[in-house]
Order: structure tokens, then C-alpha cells, then sequence
């Protein structure tokens, strides 16, 4: 990534970096745009080094602190692009990426003529020793959410309840999911988690959602 200072990037944990990589040139050509960035973890493993320089030293580093909050990677994202944008961080369940575009949806229903969607996880330290989701491996999905007539996203209300257990394995998926929707050029792809069931298909209406039960996020916007 050479449009990224040495120093800068070091300091970006693995994932910050592929979102850097992932979303430079789209959100070049599409200046201006507010930023929703979701992820299931965030910054979790910076977190771990730091409880472990704690015990060992009764001291952390502030920096180091600064880059272990959730929307740490917006954070830097708008320092290293000098973009005073609208930023939203959502920490997100299994339906991550949809959450994300409910939210952009709603930015372009206020007005915004497009939106910078950013998704990212790494996975958790094989120190962490208690039974816990991990991301399949380190990844970032970026993409400007713009309003169209090419495909709709319909959230309803399910009685279909999944088991946790039965979700685990798609915990970490629902970017890779969309990325092989687009790629296959399927007529719809179906999601659910919990009582939450997200319908994705290529269609003449915008961006949509027709129902929705409150998800498990926590959002954090600044203005």
C-alpha cells in the first residue's frame, strides 16, 4: 500500500489494513461520502495484547489504547484520508453486512448521493481460550451503496429460529455471502439469523427494507 505512510501503516491492525486496500480507489472516485463500517470484532485482538502489556507493566500505551476501540479502523480511515465525513460504527451480528446497508439506506434516504460501506474482521487470538465464533480468516469488504434499480433487500420478521449452534459457522459470512451472490448471478439469496430473515434480489426497485425487528447492533456516529 504505498499511498499509506510506513509509520501510519504499522500502526493499522490487519484488518484497518485490507479496508485501506480494499476501499482507497472506489472511495477516491466517490469523494465526500459518509462511511458505515461494520464489524463483529473490531479491534478485539489489539485488545488482548493490551490486557496482557497491563499485567505485565501496570501500563499501556495510549496510542495503543486509542486503536482498540471498536470504530478505531474509522477512525484512522478518516485521519489517513483527511475526510471529515460522516462516520457510523456498528458492532454487528451475523448479518453484519446487511445491517450495514440497512444503515447506508437509511443515509441515502436522507439525502446522501452515496455512502462508503466498509466490512472487516479478523480472527480472534488462539490465546483467547474461551469456546468463541471466529472469522475464517483476516478480510475486508468495501463498497459505495448508491440508489438504483438493479437489486432490492428486504428484512421481515421470521418464525424459522436457528439454533446458535447452527449459526456459528456463518457468523463471520454474510460479506463473503454477498460477494458470491453477486458473482453467481443467483436469482435471490436468503438469510437468516435468529427472528431476522434478509431476502436479497436483483430487481427494478431500490434499495429496500419492508420490515424490521431491532438487530443486535450499537452504533456509534459522528457528525
Amino acid at each position: 500500500m504505498p499511498f499509506l505512510p510506513a509509520m501510519r501503516r504499522r500502526r493499522l491492525s490487519k484488518a484497518a489494513r485490507l479496508v485501506c486496500d480494499a476501499a482507497w480507489d472506489i472511495a477516491s472516485a466517490h469523494p465526500g461520502s459518509p462511511v458505515v463500517y461494520a464489524s463483529h470484532d473490531g479491534e478485539m485482538a489489539r485488545s488482548f495484547d493490551l490486557w496482557l502489556e497491563l499485567l505485565k507493566s501496570h501500563t499501556v500505551s495510549p496510542t495503543s489504547f486509542g486503536l482498540s476501540v471498536h470504530n478505531a479502523t474509522a477512525g484512522q480511515w478518516s485521519i489517513l484520508r483527511r475526510d471529515m465525513s460522516e462516520q457510523t460504527a456498528l458492532a454487528v451480528c451475523a448479518d453484519g453486512v446487511e445491517t450495514a446497508l440497512a444503515e447506508a439506506a437509511s443515509l441515502l434516504e436522507e439525502g446522501c448521493g452515496s455512502v462508503l460501506v466498509l466490512a472487516a474482521d479478523d480472527p480472534l487470538p488462539e490465546g483467547y481460550a474461551v469456546s468463541a465464533t471466529r472469522a475464517p480468516f483476516a478480510y475486508a469488504l468495501a463498497m459505495v451503496l448508491t440508489k438504483g434499480t438493479r437489486y432490492s433487500l428486504t428484512l421481515s420478521a421470521s418464525d424459522d429460529m436457528p439454533s446458535e449452534a447452527g449459526m456459528l459457522p456463518e457468523a463471520y459470512w454474510s460479506g463473503l455471502e454477498w460477494v458470491r451472490f453477486l458473482l453467481n448471478g443467483s436469482r435471490e439469496c436468503r438469510r437468516v439469523y435468529r427472528n431476522r430473515e434478509w431476502l436479497w434480489q436483483p430487481a427494478s426497485c431500490r434499495l429496500k427494507i419492508s420490515a424490521m425487528s431491532a438487530p443486535s447492533t450499537t452504533w456509534y456516529r459522528r457528525y
